[in-house]
């Protein structure tokens, strides 16, 4: 398989991810602002943090325009400024899987050709304004049939691995993202203690991973930070939680990596550094607790999280995609 198919079966379903999670946050968080009093500015601008956009969304509308549900909604949803916007997302998506037509089969591209031309010729606006909760349900049942019809019809062979491998990487990263911002905004609480908005935070961050029901279903005690930290992020059997995400992806990882000398001259050596960086994460999250991560910090824990995930999906990048030139015995590598 060539590193150019393999990139673009990557980044198909990292940005396919990418849409549905985005959909599924501002969602949750359009439910949460109309059922809770939440402070004018934690209502909107916790969205543009956990995106990675403060930065930009501040130099082009000014800092007070995160509190403006419509900036910020049609920012995340349509600027095509914004590089993790659902449209900017769901078109480069396409073009990796126009690039790799012969890759994928016929009812996968037609689900995305259909989503693309429903978002870009205007039926998906018109939703948008009419009933923001029809269209982000709409946004993440075209998701949901995309990765359906992926998982259904294609050959599970190293393209599908690669699809996976993005899927799950860019999933563990966006839950280890959302899960900081709103711990960040709330703090652990006890049983008993929580206020109703903040019960109604935890609710709304369990729904923007789809996670109220398996949650309630897990834990039937009070809703506490803790025990919402502790379910995405240690969960081994909830398919959105970090660990579970992660896991799967080192599943997928070791699939596509090549094993020793198979490949000429790579001694088995394609795909150690990632391999390496998803082995070691792993196992600084298998088998604690989250007593244990809430003692040495959770936020420090996330952030090592979120980075080591980058980390990871930049190491990918560098084994497989864009790897170095083989040199020949006693040549020299150009300066």
């Amino acid at each position: 398989m060539i590193s150019r198919v393999a990139e673009a079966c990557f980044w198909l379903h990292r940005y396919m991810e990418r849409v549905e999670s985005t959909a599924r946050m501002l969602d949750a968080n359009l439910s949460l602002v109309l059922d809770a009093r939440v402070p004018v500015y934690d209502r909107w601008h916790p969205q543009v943090i956990v995106t990675g956009e403060r930065e930009r969304f501040a130099a082009l509308f000014g800092p007070d325009a995160a509190a403006d549900r419509e900036v910020v909604q049609r920012y995340l949803v349509w600027d095509e400024r914004n590089p993790v916007s659902i449209a900017s997302s769901l078109r480069w998506a396409r073009e990796n899987a126009r690039t790799i037509r012969e890759t994928i089969n016929l009812e996968m591209w037609e689900a995305l050709n259909e989503f693309w031309l429903w978002l870009s010729e205007g039926k998906g606006e018109r939703l948008w304004e009419r009933d923001r909760h029809a269209f982000y349900e709409r946004v993440k049942t075209r998701c949901h049939a995309f990765h359906g019809i992926s998982q259904a019809t294609m050959l599970h062979e190293t393209p599908f691995d690669f699809m996976r491998l993005g899927m799950l990487l860019e999933r563990a990263g966006q839950t280890a993202r959302l899960l900081d911002v709103k711990f960040h905004l709330l703090g652990p609480t006890r049983p008993g203690a929580e206020t109703a908005v903040e019960s109604a935070q935890w609710l709304a961050l369990l729904r923007s991973c789809s996670a109220s029901e398996a949650f309630l279903k897990r834990h039937r005690s009070a809703m506490t930070g803790a025990a919402v930290a502790g379910f995405l992020l240690l969960e081994e059997r909830f398919p959105r939680s970090v660990l579970h995400a992660l896991d799967r992806a080192w599943n997928f990882h070791r699939r596509v990596r090549a094993p020793a000398g198979e490949e000429p001259g790579a001694a088995g050596e394609i795909g150690a550094a990632s391999g390496g960086a998803l082995e070691a994460l792993l196992a600084s999250l298998r088998g604690r607790t989250i007593d244990e991560v809430l003692e040495a910090g959770l936020h420090e824990e996330l952030t090592r999280v979120i980075d080591a995930t980058a980390a990871a999906c930049l190491a990918v990048q560098a084994d497989f995609f864009d790897p170095p030139v083989p040199q020949a015995a006693g040549e020299v590598a150009p300066a």
